[in-house]
């Protein structure tokens, strides 16, 4: 099951929320820097290697017969860093997304986002990594959003969560696969704060350990908050729990 999180990126003042039906996009926030606990503070099995920012890469759709699908993660993985952005309750560094169109050149897109820093990339929830992901991926790790799906098979946003994806992208015409593109951003990025660390190896430590818990916490704040209080927890968020 290929999921190796990681992390880097480029400062920006602001978030500036993009629904992407065209050309290549970036957006970048902050996420709290890891507090000392015993559940952020432990020691990993890898020595630190951030450089102070979250980057993640996105592979989705973006034309195509799956261009709808690849807009709704779009605009669900803008909304998770829109949720992190909103809680200002501790210190913060960057987040930085970078969205490239997986309907194409696969291997070309994925080398843009190597040679942009980017520790982690997500994958299109609705389709399975290509069998030849390892002759391209090099050393960045890639998370497919698949693997978040209930059953395999990601499923329409409910309506309350369809109304906050319009708020990225108005014009969407899909929701499925914008859940498990929210978690996914969501994970990596708590993955970060247990491990006090943005580096690939650290997320890559940490990912596992959003889920591995007795606190179950369904958001970013309620995760964040648990994580300061010395608790271990369990990440379910939009699509609940992992199997």
């Amino acid at each position: 099951m290929p999921h190796r999180p990681m992390i880097a990126v480029v400062f920006l003042l602001a978030l500036a929320l993009t629904g992407c039906r065209g050309a290549p996009t970036s957006t970048s926030t902050t996420i709290p820097t890891p507090v000392a606990s015993s559940s952020t503070s432990s020691s990993t099995s890898t020595s630190p290697t951030g450089d102070g920012t979250l980057s993640i890469g996105t592979l989705f759709p973006m034309t195509g017969d799956n261009a709808a699908s690849g807009a709704a993660q779009v605009a669900g993985t803008e909304i998770a860093v829109r949720d992190i952005l909103a809680d200002q309750t501790t210190p913060t560094h960057p987040v930085q997304l970078i969205h490239r169109n997986s309907d194409g050149d696969l291997a070309a897109a994925y080398a843009d986002l190597a040679a942009r820093g980017v520790d982690l990339v997500l994958w299109d929830a609705t389709t399975a990594l290509p069998a030849d992901v390892d002759s391209f991926a090099g050393n960045t790790a890639i998370v497919a959003l698949i693997d978040f799906a209930n059953g395999g098979t990601p499923l329409a946003a409910d309506e309350e969560f369809t109304a906050r994806l319009e708020t990225a992208d108005p014009g969407l015409t899909a929701t499925a696969g914008g859940s498990e593109a929210y978690d996914g951003v969501i994970t990596a990025a708590l993955a970060a704060v247990i491990t006090a660390d943005d580096g690939g190896a650290s997320l890559e430590a940490g990912w596992p350990r959003v889920v591995s818990g007795t606190a179950v916490c369904a958001s970013w704040g309620e995760c964040v908050f648990a994580l300061t209080q010395n608790q271990i927890i369990d990440y379910q968020g939009m699509t609940g729990r992992r199997s």
